[in-house]
């Protein structure tokens, strides 16, 4: 006769015997070495996901940036009056800014291209000028030698192997069209999203289980929350700083000032990581002007960051996603490495939603621990709501 506490675990895993759980083990081994050998019949599937994948992200970013915008248009005109507006409004800044912006990015980017060289040996020269006579003179110039002498390799393996770049032609003409068609189908779909938000949820819910609808209720206001409040936080945050570093680095006289500007408000998408490394090529560029443009240029960056993360961000993005900036940069670094520069980008609001996943399962074990095992002890917070979550 099995012992109350086994019986009770075997009940607790949805069985009558301890022959339900080696079952269980068996038929967990045998589904996956059965997955391993026919694999190929999922390749038409992720064919079809990532072909389809990049719109809908680039219409879920639409859709969680102009919402708010519509949502408050719509008070006072029709909903898809408002949304037309909004997408006349769009085209025509586009259009401007283009006609505006790009002559001068493309100006300034063929003269950073061609100043590049001079620029490079001139921040040589100087820094070794300036630390001419320290202790740290010695180690400062081998390290400027190696990086010559990387610099020397990598330009004679390009010259070397440039015909094997025709090669990737095929990869590179797919990656085009992928992204045209991207630019293309993202907002329509997200019209269509805008358009009626709820149509699309409806659609989906009325094929949940009655029995799980309130569970699916809120995973899916959870998720809308922390997915929308990352995207659209973060960039209107990062266009908001784009437009600051840009005035700021014309008014104090620094070169290269729109593509640097253009440069550090992509960058700024990614947390914590981005502006560290958009401050390097400003440094650099502003270095081969005046140690008086260094000052400048470094007294500008961290007075904008500073005023970006007290004043633009609580206010664009609030604190809802109630994650640790030491989890931020771990996440960062995982998802870079195992997605790219997706992970880099959408790296954090994957993680919102598999750390809402985790905790949703967690607590609807702990009530079922509750209901088996309360005699030792009974779990808390066990319910799953956006208050409770939150």
């Amino acid at each position: 006769m099995q012992p109350e506490e086994d019986s009770r675990l075997i009940r607790f895993l949805g069985g009558k015997t301890s022959y339900y759980v080696i079952g269980l083990v068996c038929l967990l081994c045998v589904m996956v070495w059965l997955l391993t050998k026919i694999s190929f019949l999922f390749q038409p599937l992720g064919v079809i996901i990532s072909t389809i994948l990049p719109p809908m992200v680039f219409a879920l970013v639409l859709y969680y940036v102009l919402n708010p915008l519509i949502d408050r248009l719509s008070q006072k005109i029709p909903r898809t009056w408002s949304l037309i507006i909004t997408y006349v409004l769009i085209i025509g800044l586009l259009v401007l800014g283009g006609f505006l912006l790009v002559p001068v990015l493309k100006n300034q980017t063929e003269d950073l291209i061609k100043q590049l060289p001079g620029l490079f040996d001139g921040f040589q020269a100087t820094l070794k000028n300036f630390l001419k006579g320290t202790p740290f003179a010695d180690s400062i110039n081998q390290a400027l030698n190696s990086l010559d002498s990387v610099t020397d390799h990598l330009t004679k393996f390009i010259t070397d192997n440039w015909q094997d770049g025709a090669k990737g032609l095929g990869n590179l003409f797919s990656a085009v069209s992928t992204a045209a068609i991207t630019l293309f189908t993202g907002p329509l779909i997200a019209f269509f999203l805008l358009k009626d938000p709820k149509k699309f949820y409806r659609a989906l819910i009325g094929i949940v289980p009655p029995r799980f609808r309130k569970d699916f209720n809120e995973l899916v206001k959870i998720a809308d929350q922390q997915i929308g409040a990352f995207l659209k936080g973060q960039i209107v945050s990062s266009l908001i700083l784009g437009v600051m570093y840009w005035i700021v680095f014309l008014l104090i006289g620094l070169k290269f000032a729109t593509v640097l500007a253009l440069a550090a408000g992509l960058l700024c998408i990614v947390p914590y990581i981005g502006p560290f490394v958009a401050f390097f090529p400003g440094l650099f560029i502003a270095f081969q002007d005046s140690t008086f443009m260094v000052v400048k240029f470094v007294i500008a960056w961290f007075v904008i960051q500073l005023l970006h993360g007290d004043l633009v961000v609580p206010r664009v993005m609030g604190d809802r996603l109630k994650i640790h900036p030491i989890t931020i940069l771990v996440v960062l670094l995982v998802m870079g490495d195992l997605l790219g520069l997706v992970g880099v980008i959408f790296g954090i609001p994957i993680y919102a939603l598999i750390k809402m996943l985790t905790i949703f399962s967690f607590r609807k074990f702990k009530q079922r621990y509750n209901r088996y095992f309360s005699k030792d002890g009974k779990y808390r917070k066990t319910n799953f709501s956006e208050e409770d979550y939150l």
